[in-house]
């Protein structure tokens, strides 16, 4: 790794630092509500119902999903660039008695052995990366023969005039019926960090399908993840449902 791509990484993970303490609160981020629960359960019951299978959490943040993985009876590993985001990760995971190990490692080459993991799974995470192809190559190369890797992802910001109008227009409103700063506890990042991230706006499905593809995953799934959008939306504030018209899914592929 040269040391530009090392700089990059420590100033994401800095990032994400700030931005831990309240990272949970935000929709999309925390789970809010049962219904919300029960959605991703049913998601990931349609792409991986088996039982008892080793799962690794790439960008595992605050763990939200790693527990929930638990809680379905499987194998958790969870690894995140953010030391603070893995603090409070394992501290969920005590506070609920669940059994998961949660370590610092980059997700673009996740310190594990060939062969590893059932099941390598990543949630709105490609946008951070500075090389997202890379990092779907090694998630193949520590998945076990029949493994899968399944991505939640989506595009915030595509970067038209109705996009950053949507955002605008959601920001005021926060600003205007919360009185809160609409950006507050969001990672803002730098015009010079933001140019070295081909996906900062969010990765788009064909993109992470060629990905898939390129890498030699066969057996390509999509999901549009309505459910859970719904069940997202019902606790947002209005700014944060005005904003949310993206393009959001699931797409997993099998080694």
């Amino acid at each position: 790794m040269s040391s530009s791509e090392i700089q990059i990484k420590e100033m994401v993970a800095h990032k994400w630092d700030l931005a831990s303490e309240t990272f949970d609160t935000h929709a999309g981020h925390g789970i809010q509500t049962q219904k919300e629960r029960d959605a991703w359960k049913q998601a990931f019951l349609k792409v991986f119902p088996e039982k008892s299978l080793k799962i690794l959490d790439v960008g595992c943040g605050t763990g939200e999903l790693s527990l929930l993985f638990a809680e379905m009876g499987h194998e958790v590993a969870g690894i995140d660039i953010s030391g603070q985001m893995l603090k409070i990760a394992k501290a969920k995971a005590e506070a609920c008695g669940a059994d998961i190990i949660f370590r610092e490692g980059d997700a673009e080459n996740p310190p594990f052995d060939t062969s590893s993991f059932d099941i390598v799974f990543s949630r709105h995470l490609l946008w951070t990366l500075p090389n997202p192809k890379v990092a779907v190559e090694n998630w193949n190369r520590i998945l076990r023969k029949n493994g899968k890797v399944v991505i939640v992802d989506g595009v915030w910001d595509s970067g038209t005039l109705g996009s950053r109008a949507r955002k605008n227009a959601g920001d005021l409103l926060t600003l205007l019926l919360e009185r809160k700063n609409p950006r507050k506890g969001h990672s803002d990042y730098s015009d010079e960090l933001k140019a070295r991230l081909p996906h900062f706006g969010g990765a788009p499905l064909e993109k992470v399908k060629e990905y898939l593809l390129n890498s030699g995953f066969e057996n390509i799934q999509i999901l549009d993840l309505k459910e859970v959008r719904d069940a997202q939306k019902e606790k947002m504030p209005l700014g944060e449902r005005i904003v949310r018209s993206y393009q959001y899914y699931l797409i997993c592929g099998r080694k």
